[in-house]
């Protein structure tokens, strides 16, 4: 029987069923923000080989310094006290780039845990024009820009699910901001990220307007600190009418891992979301929710039993001391005062 590494492994798109994929994520709908943070949209990753060769710059930043970490990702997670002061201590500043066409592609800063990570780049004319005339941001921010291609190799061997965007941090300066936010499958390893962009473009389909032309190649160190609870297991409750059994929550400021186990066999006609609980969320101190059902995850077959996952980075960075507890279907769990 073959291990759920072992299938996603093999999962193959043509060209032109990437590109289709993309248009039709890049349309749908995004949720209302939270605070200060642009909304996160829960799409597929799609990776694709290099076709284009550009340039790779490892050291220097174009400006010669640094941009703090919690400035690169406050219109992302949150600009309160507490968030900067979590996104400082987790992340780090990058400092990698490259040039093509005129263009030049940034790596700001990164964050991360034990299964997510969250990286933020800067995209500028040289000769100090804008990218665009007319960026066309959405209700939530999120430009209408993207790239042909996108991949981001860190090392993992197995299967991650996420999403990016694009928008204006400061829109006094002629760059743009892009995002990418992935949760993968099992504890991702430090090391180095190795990155490629091809083909800035603004619109999609056959209407898309090529900015530039190319790919940008970078690469940086993979790392960040930590800051991932784990939470025990045991604990029974109910998936879709089925029985199921709690493994473990992996949950920090910036994502969060439910492991479990269904008493049932996995169907083939059926995808993970059928075995979701209907009321997965947490509940924060000052009693308000924050809604986990509409995450990413998995599931794979264990002889009668599937091994399910939900999982993916939230909308803010949320202080631990500030979530109350983790409810899954019938199950609670107790995250602050623990």
């Amino acid at each position: 029987m073959k291990t759920y590494r072992e299938s996603m492994n093999e999962l193959q798109f043509s060209p032109q069923q990437k590109q289709e994929m993309i248009d039709r994520l890049m349309t749908q709908s995004t949720r209302p923000p939270r605070g200060h943070a642009i909304p996160l949209r829960r799409v597929c990753a799609l990776g694709a080989a290099a076709v284009l060769t550009g340039a790779l710059c490892l050291g220097a930043a174009a400006s010669g310094v640094l941009k703090p970490v919690a400035q690169a990702f406050g219109a992302v997670f949150g600009t309160a006290p507490a968030q900067t002061e979590i996104i400082d201590r987790i992340g780090y500043p990058l400092d990698a780039s490259a040039t093509v066409d005129g263009v030049t592609v940034q790596a700001n800063a990164i964050i991360g845990d034990t299964y997510s990570y969250a990286i933020v780049y800067s995209i500028y004319r040289e000769d100090g024009q804008p990218i665009t005339a007319d960026p066309d941001p959405n209700r939530d921010g999120a430009l209408a820009l993207r790239f042909g291609e996108w991949d981001t190799d860190v090392g993992h061997m197995g299967g991650m699910h996420g999403t990016a965007w694009f928008f204006d941090e400061d829109p006094a300066d002629n760059a743009v901001q892009f995002v990418q936010l992935l949760t993968a499958d099992a504890p991702l390893e430090p090391g180095t990220a190795t990155v490629h962009l091809a083909d800035l473009k603004q619109g999609i389909g056959e209407d898309a307007v090529m900015l530039a032309e190319g790919s940008w190649e970078l690469r940086f160190a993979f790392a960040f600190e930590d800051s991932s609870l784990e939470l025990p297991g045991g604990q029974s409750f109910t998936a879709n009418g089925e029985t199921a059994v709690l493994n473990s929550i992996s949950i920090s400021p910036l994502s969060f891992r439910i492991d479990y186990t269904v008493d049932t066999a996995l169907q083939p006609d059926k995808n993970s979301t059928a075995l979701t609980p209907q009321s997965v969320y947490l509940t924060l101190t000052d009693g308000s929710r924050i809604d986990l059902t509409g995450f990413g995850g998995g599931a794979r077959p264990e002889g009668d039993t599937t091994r399910c996952e939900l999982s993916g980075v939230f909308d803010q960075i949320l202080p631990l001391d500030t979530i109350e507890s983790i409810t899954i279907g019938e199950a609670t769990i107790p995250v602050n005062g623990r």
